[in-house]
């Protein structure tokens, strides 16, 4: 039977055997010459195709979903990703700009050549000869289309060049590529929706994003974000074009951040490749999503864009995340964390932040890029609801004396009084409760140090900002063993600091043994700044003379003025008042004695001076010689200029220090 097979396969009919002879020298260049011509038609066709989408009508565009309600399914009729669209993207798919993409453009030019060598000098069968005549110029044509997309230069802000915006509904023009138009500037009037129960409503990046602060029933008033509402299709879109950017953006080059290639012309491009027909509109949309997930923090980023936050917290899966706004208190969100994603969150949150958190290691303290103070739990092992974080939003215009007046919490009168403290080199602490604007407070007396003194300030997480040139900013570093080397603390940073000669030295907080150290530079003519966590002047006293800190007390003659400052509930509001300046002396018996120079009261919220000599300001009249008339006429000069100024358009940061410089000279 063998031999019959084989003696079968040798041999053919005079007719099949010229037909085979002839296919050698010219039907096979014929089939050869016809594949490449339909290959070179599919790579102009493919250039076609990237260069945009067919000129078509813009169906309408999705209205914006209602808070709470989930988005729609179908709003409009938008073609499918189908597997042509799929197959015209190929080209573009394998020249990504990946290692994995360049393997698959080398394999498909090895496999064109070999393909067409078989066909062309091996003697096949006709049918296996034309499918390798088809497949050899298929497969080089196609290596070609995606070696142009490779090799050809890169869309505008990939990685650079600006690109002109991209037209959103009604002929409007988006912001700048990669813009985002913040909170407080609403050039687009709000979308209209039920009022009922509204308190506020404002834009966090318009026309995409706005917040509602709308009652629900017995709940309460929640924090509800609106964003626009996308179909399937768009999602499926949405995930191809993610995870495609993942690889060309992200991971491709690590150390560059992503935001500034994601403008709107760079992911226009990508997404059409995707979905070519896709209108203008949803062309938008899609891309804030993108920009949103990508660059942003998901689900979370209206959140930490809106100014007007304070803290962002999360208790745990299937719960609401928590705000605390500035104007309206505490809320809940309408943004919850479904079974598994909130893993997925803390994780990426601390990858944002530099750190690494696992299992053996799951809780994590650090400073995201933005400045925001960032605690995080991971899994069950520590919290009993599973991953959990809170976030402490950096302000990214620093506190200065004149907001301290504007929200009510010091006066002009104290604020001049601490200007003239402050410029001569006095020690203070500043005490209060979690949340009571301890360190804002002292971000904004500190530009009462003059300009060219030298500072050096110590912290746990970068907050301190300051105009001063001659200002050492330095932040502690904790390994994940305790005590291991290259464990930096705030007392090791303290010590270093007593080498440079500082005039100044702010610590960010005090808790531990660095307090004495701290006492100890009081105590050999360093001027000091520090907050520490105390109620009042009596509760802070326990705090430094009791384990853990432990400071005699006769190192308290250094210590010049404590500064109590408190949250409190005041007509319904939650606000900030510095409670009470007191002066610290300590008697023969070596008793500390706090004495009262400011106090606040609650019931007309004023801060009134109490009555008696102030110890610290004799001893500035002292030094300079001058006279009480003249100590009383440098408190007014100041006051008055605190107050004008708080009455006028906040000047820069830099502006106002250079003022308060010269007027203090």
């Amino acid at each position: 039977m063998h031999r019959r097979q084989r003696t079968s396969r040798r041999s053919y009919s005079g007719e099949s055997a010229g037909v085979y002879e002839r296919m050698k020298l010219r039907e096979r260049v014929f089939l050869v010459a016809a594949s490449v011509t339909q290959g070179i038609s599919g790579l102009a066709q493919g250039r076609q195709e990237a260069a945009g989408p067919l000129p078509g009508p813009a169906p309408a565009p999705d209205p914006l979903p209602a808070a709470g309600e989930p988005a729609p399914e179908q709003g409009r009729s938008s073609p499918p990703v189908g597997i042509g669209t799929r197959l015209r993207s190929l080209p573009a798919r394998l020249g990504n700009r990946t290692d994995t993409g360049d393997v698959l453009i080398l394999a498909l030019i090895l496999a064109g050549f070999l393909t067409g060598y078989a066909a062309l000098l091996i003697d096949l069968p006709v049918p296996v000869l034309v499918l390798l005549g088809l497949l050899s110029p298929a497969s080089l044509a196609l290596a070609g289309s995606a070696a142009w997309h490779r090799f050809s230069p890169p869309p505008a802000g990939f990685p650079q060049a600006p690109g002109s915006p991209a037209p959103a509904a009604g002929g409007k023009t988006l912001p700048p590529s990669g813009s985002r138009q913040q909170a407080g500037t609403p050039d687009l009037p709000l979308p209209e929706g039920d009022s009922r129960g509204l308190l506020d409503r404002y834009w966090i990046e318009a026309p995409f994003v706005s917040v509602r602060i709308v009652r629900r029933g017995n709940e309460g008033f929640t924090y509800t974000v609106d964003e626009p509402a996308i179909t399937r299709d768009e999602q499926a879109v949405l995930m191809e074009t993610s995870g495609h950017l993942r690889k060309v953006i992200v991971y491709d080059d690590p150390e560059r951040p992503p935001v500034g290639m994601l403008d709107n012309e760079t992911l226009g491009r990508f997404i059409r490749e995707f979905h070519p027909r896709i209108a203008p509109d949803r062309l938008a949309v899609l891309s804030y999503y993108l920009r949103r997930d990508l660059a942003g923090f998901g689900p979370l980023d209206p959140l930490m864009r809106d100014p007007a936050l304070e803290d962002i917290s999360c208790n745990g899966e299937n719960l609401p995340v928590f705000v605390f706004h500035r104007t309206h208190g505490s809320l809940p969100t309408s943004v919850h964390f479904r079974e598994g994603e909130l893993d997925q969150f803390v994780l990426k949150l601390a990858q944002k932040a530099g750190k690494q958190i696992s299992l053996s290691n799951p809780m994590v303290d650090a400073t995201l890029p933005d400045g925001s103070r960032v605690q995080i739990t991971y899994s069950t092992i520590v919290s009993l609801r599973g991953s959990s974080f809170t976030i402490r939003k950096f302000r990214k215009e620093p506190m200065t004396p004149l907001d301290l007046i504007r929200y009510g919490t010091y006066s002009p009168e104290i604020l001049a009084f601490l200007w003239l403290v402050i410029e001569h080199r006095k020690s203070l602490i500043i005490s209060g409760g979690t949340a009571s604007g301890k360190t804002s407070t002292m971000n904004a007396v500190s530009l009462f140090i003059p300009l060219n003194a030298k500072i050096v300030s110590l912290e746990d997480t970068h907050e301190i900002q300051l105009p001063h040139k001659n200002w050492l900013p330095t932040i502690t570093r904790e390994l994940a063993a305790a005590n291991a080397p290259g464990d930096i603390d705030l007392f090791s940073l303290l010590k270093a600091s007593m080498r440079q000669r500082p005039e100044f030295i702010i610590v960010g907080e005090v808790r531990g043994r660095e307090a004495q150290t701290l006492f100890q530079a009081m105590n050999t003519g360093h001027a000091t700044l520090s907050t520490l966590h105390a109620g009042n002047v009596r509760e802070a006293i326990n705090r430094l003379t009791h384990e853990p800190i432990s400071v005699p007390p006769v190192m308290f003659t250094a210590l010049d003025l404590v500064v109590s400052q408190a949250i409190v509930t005041y007509s319904n509001k939650r606000i900030r008042r510095c409670s009470a300046i007191s002066e610290i002396a300590v008697d023969d018996t070596g008793t500390i004695v706090p004495r009262t120079l400011y106090e606040w009261d609650i019931r007309t919220d004023t801060i009134r001076r109490a009555p008696g000599e102030s110890r610290v300001l004799d001893e500035i009249a002292s030094m300079r010689g001058w006279s009480p008339e003249r100590v009383d006429e440098e408190l007014k000069k100041r006051e008055e200029f605190l107050r004008t100024a708080a009455d006028v358009p906040p000047p820069d940061i830099f502006d106002l220090a250079d003022a308060m410089h010269n007027l203090g000279e």
